[in-house]
């Protein structure tokens, strides 16, 4: 289950990353200042593709741009997070704005600005993502302790199967507790996974030489079956309790 499971999530040193913005955009407000005039001109319909942009992600993006620091700008973009508005609509409103500044032409100081503004939303959105993942994951796995694939072929009975999904209404009504969506996605994206994982091992069953070997295998692929059906028993709770709210 840990090696089925696992995930890898982007890393970034956000005290290097902190200080170097922070130089950066030391070193260029004041340039920025005198281009006050350009920057209410900046380019946010140079590219076709940004005009499918919600207004209120351009917003957010346009309002990053008066942080005076680097500082200013990573307390901005964690407060966006923390309140639940950093998307990835956000993000490539971000990002196409760029674009469409440097096809443009625009000042080099401005679109370096930009710049800085694109990536500390990236790397805040990539850290967020990377968390909620670690939530679920580690959640999923708290859960599939508590019951066994057996369990299910008399859910309605079972106690272990009861107590989970009491486990899970009390973790999605918890204050920042991992979501029902969040769980349902991570473990609908896993189950692919699974399959390929399958696929190898099935390989390896028909290359075995042994009965011993052979048996093996066998008993690793029972054992993942039962895991699956572990896993899609608690990504459709959480996807039957999503749909009820």
């Amino acid at each position: 289950m840990m090696t089925t499971m696992s995930t890898t999530s982007t890393k970034a040193s956000s005290a290097t990353y902190t200080a170097h913005s922070t130089r950066r955009c030391s070193q260029r407000r004041r340039t920025i200042q005198r281009h006050h005039a350009q920057r209410v001109g900046v380019v946010v319909h140079g590219a076709s593709s940004i005009e499918d942009v919600p207004p209120e992600d351009l917003a957010l993006v346009v309002e990053l741009l008066d942080s005076e620091t680097g500082e200013e700008l990573k307390e901005k973009v964690n407060l966006i997070a923390e309140n639940g508005l950093l998307t990835m609509g956000v993000v490539d409103a971000a990002r196409l704005i760029v674009e469409a500044n440097k096809a443009q032409g625009q000042d080099a100081e401005v679109v370096a600005l930009l710049e800085d503004v694109y990536v500390t939303l990236k790397y805040k959105f990539e850290e967020k993502a990377g968390l909620v993942m670690k939530g679920a994951l580690e959640f999923a796995q708290e859960l599939m302790k508590h019951f066994t694939a057996e369990d299910l072929e008399e859910a309605d009975q079972s106690v272990a199967v009861n107590k989970v999904q009491l486990m899970m209404r009390e973790e999605f009504e918890r204050e920042f507790g991992v979501s029902k969506v969040a769980l349902a996605k991570y473990l609908d994206e896993v189950l692919p996974v699974m399959d390929q994982q399958d696929a190898r091992i099935q390989s390896q069953l028909e290359e075995a030489t042994t009965p011993e070997a052979q048996a093996q295998i066998v008993q690793t692929m029972m054992q993942r079956t039962k895991e699956r059906m572990q896993i899609e028993f608690i990504r459709d709770c959480a996807a039957r309790m999503a749909d009820q709210n």
